[in-house]
């Protein structure tokens, strides 16, 4: 074992994966109409709670002065309508409280008591209660919707606009779900791989680390941040996530979005013998009894463990004897 080199580091394998910002939030116009740009370019990093963008800004004007002046012609027919009730509930009160004015038929209807009274002071009560609600359920709804007109930026962040927008065209009729563009949080960038090797499952996360070369031949190296369950077509997968060093942020911003091909390395506290698998294959001379390659490690080295099983090589820790 000691004729094969020592080491802390193998390259398990090659991955797919993808470059995503700590958030990405797509828009898409709430309702047909025209939006007006406060931007003129279709990409920029903007501070959290700048207005970019405000959807049929015109119309939405419009409506909540109709919605003032049908709430305000409301509450004056329902102060009219109190004013009546109150009125008519003291004449009754009245009628009541004279002897000779008691067993007057009400309304023709019934006579007097104090049931007919009761009766005016719910529709009254009713009535006030309207008064106090007048409105409110109209405004919270168009409130809603005016939200959803005004676009803010609700991070620090960058803005990718989906329209072409110049600085001499800043305002574009569109169609309800038609997508405007993106937000993104940047401060935080990860790497997206999808783990589907058990063997890769079963290393200690805090092991791995990621490397990819630009175009430049510099390599960018991640280390794991965390694992997410996702589903993806119809079914639940393993994504593990990689940050790198702030430094490397600029760098990466272009990249979001990109499909990269990485290499995934595991690295060990401790030493370890890096093994060629054709070498392991030789030594075997052909004996196929081995499930697996761990079993064909303690069969070569007894007493020695593999450690990790990488793309080329095994790393495999010496046992007492396996020297």
């Amino acid at each position: 074992m000691s004729s094969y080199p020592a080491s802390t580091n193998l390259l398990l394998g090659e991955f797919q994966a993808q470059v995503k910002p700590l958030i990405s939030i797509p828009v898409t116009a709430p309702s047909d109409g025209d939006i007006f740009f406060h931007v003129d370019k279709v990409r920029q990093v903007l501070p959290k709670g700048t207005l970019w963008a405000e959807v049929a800004p015109e119309q939405i004007a419009g409506e909540e002065l109709q919605l003032e002046l049908n709430t305000k012609n409301e509450k004056l027919r329902l102060a009219g309508e109190i004013q009546l009730a109150e009125r008519e509930l003291k004449r009754v009160e009245f009628m009541m409280a004279d002897p000779s004015l008691k067993d007057i038929p009400y309304e023709d209807r019934v006579p007097l008591s104090t049931g007919v009274a009761d009766q005016l002071k719910g529709e009254l009560e009713l009535l006030k209660r309207q008064l106090d609600a007048c409105g409110v359920v109209e405004r919270l709804a168009f409130d809603q919707k005016a939200l959803r007109s005004r676009l803010e930026m609700p991070f620090d962040g960058e803005l990718l606009i989906a329209l072409p927008v110049t600085p001499e065209r800043t305002t574009m009729r569109v169609a309800a779900n038609t997508p405007i563009g993106t937000m993104r949080d940047i401060s935080e960038i990860y790497l997206h791989i999808i783990i589907r090797d058990p063997q890769v499952v079963a290393i200690p996360p805090e092991q791995l680390r990621i490397e990819f070369k630009r175009d430049t031949g510099a390599v960018l190296s991640g280390f794991f941040h965390d694992t997410q369950i996702l589903e993806m077509s119809n079914q639940d997968v393993l994504v593990y996530r990689f940050a790198f060093p702030t430094r490397n942020s600029a760098e990466l911003v272009s990249l979001i979005g990109a499909n990269l091909t990485c290499e995934l390395w595991a690295e060990s506290p401790s030493t370890f013998h890096a093994v060629p698998k054709l070498e392991v294959a030789r030594l075997l001379a052909g004996n196929d009894a081995f499930a697996g390659w761990r079993e064909a490690v303690s069969g070569l080295w007894p007493g020695a463990k593999l450690l990790f099983s990488g793309r080329s090589h095994l790393g495999i820790v010496a046992g007492g004897a396996a020297e």
